[in-house]
């Protein structure tokens, strides 16, 4: 029996992933009622999931300190990023879907470019682990909420928007 972590439906409504403690994301299809896909990419629990804006791609964070991109139509692993330091928290698209961001124990919250797979930028203001990242509605910025009982709000740098 898997222990799940995190669920996450895709904005078209055509699917709902999870995340479970075993590394195991399974992708449920709504209107059939049953498991559509098993992804088995992470070595450790994975601790956030969403799906991009468009409902094409599913991207992953574990404990394991990396990131997945997910092909959610073919199921396969469109890339691997690693950056931080120790576990990654959570995970979110921009609005378009051109940019992600992620948060870890490793006190960091960090602005990636989907395309090309890279770390645009990283935000060092917090003293300890930071549980959850969010874009605001028009991407601008980004919140976090961190250990250390604080609530960042973030400009977030012209090329990352």
């Amino acid at each position: 029996i898997n222990v799940f972590f995190m669920l996450h439906q895709s904005p078209d409504g055509k699917y709902i992933a999870s995340g479970a403690i075993d590394g195991i994301i399974n992708i449920f299809d709504v209107a059939a009622g049953k498991v559509a896909q098993t992804l088995e990419g992470h070595a450790m629990s994975v601790r956030s999931l969403c799906f991009s804006p468009d409902s094409q791609m599913l991207l992953t964070a574990s404990d394991d300190g990396h990131m997945k991109l997910y092909d959610v139509a073919h199921s396969d692993v469109v890339g691997t990023l690693s950056g931080h330091a120790s576990w990654v928290l959570s995970v979110a698209f921009s609005g378009d879907g051109r940019f992600f961001t992620s948060s870890s124990s490793d006190k960091t919250v960090k602005i990636w470019e989907v395309s090309n797979r890279t770390c645009l930028h990283t935000f060092r203001e917090h003293a300890d682990q930071v549980w959850d990242v969010k874009y605001s509605p028009d991407s601008n910025r980004v919140v976090s909420v961190s250990e250390d009982r604080s609530i960042n709000i973030y400009e977030c740098p012209k090329n990352t928007v």
